[in-house]
């Protein structure tokens, strides 16, 4: 079906929009599974700041990001960001790093992803969880969300969250049965 000329600039202008040339989107996913808290932290420059962010991750200047560059990178990241369990300060692992290639970081085209893990005890209850991302290369947005992943006969059910209005904090109330 042809659609008019219209209805197909109006379309190609919403998906211009959607993403922002002069900010880095920073999605953070965090998962409660037994024993710990999974952090996908995903990256994603626009084209009008992504040299800041390349800038820092390409230490060497040879316009490509080693492993070592996208791990040392990675973990200065984490540093600015918190995550506490129950009031107190819980630290980050790092997992691992994608990186994609930065010719196509440097255009917008794709997203860094850090993954990290932290150790948390598990307890029945109620719990409360608090993740702050402080990470600011550029001009960014900002956005937490929490998942769950019940295993071993650990439950979990998020009985509030509240949002920053910047987007930076997240903070949820949680319980944990056993049944």
């Amino acid at each position: 079906m042809k659609r008019p000329a219209w209805v197909v600039l109006a379309l190609l202008g919403s998906l211009a929009g959607a993403h922002p040339v002069d900010e880095v989107v920073q999605g953070a996913y965090l998962t409660l599974t037994p024993g710990k808290v999974l952090l996908e932290l995903d990256l994603t420059p626009g084209s009008q700041v992504a040299g800041t962010l390349l800038g820092a991750l390409d230490a060497n200047g040879d316009g490509k990001a080693s492993d070592a560059e996208g791990r040392a990178y990675a973990a200065k990241v984490l540093a600015r960001s918190t995550l506490t369990v129950g009031g107190a300060a819980v630290p980050w692992t790092l997992d691992t790093v994608t990186v994609p290639p930065l010719n196509i970081l440097r255009i917008g085209g794709d997203t860094l992803k850090i993954y990290a893990s932290a150790k948390r005890p598990d307890a029945v209850g109620a719990q409360t969880l608090s993740y702050h991302n402080r990470y600011q290369p550029a001009r960014s947005q900002w956005i937490a969300n929490v998942f769950l992943q019940p295993a071993g006969g650990w439950q979990y059910a998020v009985t509030g969250q509240q949002h920053s209005a910047d987007g930076q904090q997240l903070t949820v109330k949680y319980t944990v049965s056993r049944p």
